[in-house]
C-alpha cells in the first residue's frame, strides 16, 4: 500500500515537472515569436534577402521589435518579407522607415533592420508597406577583399623584386645610387641647363632681329621697309649687270683682236697697211676706256651704298 502511494507520488511529481517544463518552453517560444502579444503586420520588398528566414528578428534602433513572419517570392526580381511588429513599438516606427537585411553580429543569423526615414511620417498600421534598402552582399564584399589581397600580394612581390634590382650594383638602377654616377648625372644636368640658357639667349636674339626688321631698323630692315631704298638697290644692281655685260663684250673683242694679231693674215698686218681700220681700232679702244670708267663709277657707287659699305670696308681691312 505504501509502495503504491510512493509510485503515485513520484508519477505526480514527474507529471507536474513535465507540465512545468512544457509551459516554460511554450512561454519562451511565445515570447520570442510574439505569440502572446498583440502585433501589427507590415511588409517590405527586397531584390534578394541573403538567407533570411521566417522567425528571424526585426530590429529598430538596435532593439528587437518583432519577427519575420513569412517570406514570399513575388517574381524573379522581388521577394516580399512579412513582419510582425509588437503593438507597443508601432508608435515609434513611421511609415517612411527604411528596411534592410543585416546580420546579427559578424557571422550570426540574418535579420531585418528598420531605420528611421527622412522627414515626418505617420505611425505604421496593419498591412503597411515599408521601403527597402539594397542589401550589402557579405560574400561579394569578402570576394572583393580577397581579390584586393591578391593584388596587394602581387604588388608586394613586384616591390621586393624592384628593391633587389636597386640593391644590385651591376644593374642600371643600382648604378644610380653610386656617388660617381650621381656626380656624372649632376654634371650632365648642368650642361643641359647651360645649353637651354644658350638656346634661350639665341632665340631672344633672333626675336630681336626679327623685331628690328619688322620695325625697319638696320640695313635689312630699311631694305625691306623702305621702297625708295629697294628701288635704289634695284637700279644699282641693274647698272652693275649692264656694266658687267659691256665689260664682258669688250673682253671678248680684245681676245678676238689678240687672236687676229697672232695670225699671219691678222690685224697687225692690216693696221700697218689700212688707215681706216686703224681709226676703227682707235675708236674701239676709246669705247673700252669709257666703259671702264663707267664700271669704276658704278663700283664706287656700290661702295658708298649703305647696304654694301660695311662689306667693302671689311674687304679693305683684309
Amino acid at each position: 500500500m505504501n509502495e503504491q502511494r510512493s509510485q503515485r507520488f513520484k508519477l505526480g511529481v514527474f507529471v507536474l515537472a513535465g507540465t512545468a517544463v512544457l509551459l516554460l518552453i511554450l512561454y519562451v517560444m511565445g515570447s520570442r515569436k510574439e505569440m502572446f502579444s498583440r502585433s501589427v503586420t507590415v511588409h517590405a520588398e527586397f531584390r534578394e534577402v541573403g538567407g533570411l528566414r521566417a522567425g528571424n528578428n526585426v530590429r529598430y534602433a538596435g532593439i528587437n521589435v518583432g519577427i519575420v513572419d513569412a517570406i514570399e517570392i513575388v517574381n524573379d526580381t522581388t521577394v516580399l518579407v512579412t513582419m510582425q511588429i509588437s503593438s507597443e513599438n508601432t508608435a515609434h516606427i513611421r511609415t517612411n522607415a527604411m528596411a534592410s537585411i543585416g546580420t546579427d553580429g559578424l557571422i550570426g543569423n540574418k535579420l531585418v533592420n528598420l531605420l528611421p526615414g527622412e522627414g515626418a511620417g505617420e505611425p505604421i498600421t496593419n498591412e503597411s508597406m515599408l521601403q527597402s534598402i539594397p542589401t550589402l552582399d557579405t560574400e561579394a564584399m569578402l570576394s572583393t577583399l580577397e581579390r584586393t589581397n591578391q593584388n596587394l600580394a602581387v604588388i608586394t612581390d613586384d616591390l621586393r623584386k624592384f628593391s633587389a634590382r636597386m640593391a644590385d650594383p651591376d644593374n642600371l638602377l643600382g648604378s644610380l645610387t653610386d656617388p660617381e654616377m650621381g656626380r656624372i648625372l649632376q654634371d650632365a644636368v648642368g650642361q643641359l641647363h647651360t645649353a637651354a640658357v644658350n638656346a634661350k639667349s639665341l632665340t631672344n636674339g633672333v626675336n630681336e632681329l626679327v623685331t628690328d626688321v619688322q620695325q625697319g631698323k638696320g640695313a635689312l630692315g630699311v631694305l625691306l621697309a623702305d621702297e625708295h631704298a629697294q628701288n635704289e638697290m634695284r637700279l644699282t644692281l641693274e647698272r652693275l649687270r649692264s656694266s658687267a655685260d659691256t665689260l664682258g663684250s669688250a673682253i671678248g673683242n680684245v681676245e678676238r683682236f689678240t687672236q687676229n694679231l697672232e695670225s699671219e693674215d691678222g690685224l697687225a698686218r692690216l693696221l700697218t697697211n689700212d688707215s681706216t681700220l686703224t681709226n676703227d681700232v682707235r675708236r674701239m679702244m676709246v669705247r673700252l676706256d669709257t666703259t671702264t670708267l663707267l664700271l669704276n663709277e658704278d663700283l664706287r657707287a656700290l661702295q658708298r651704298n649703305f647696304l654694301l659699305r660695311k662689306y667693302f670696308k671689311e674687304k679693305e681691312k683684309r
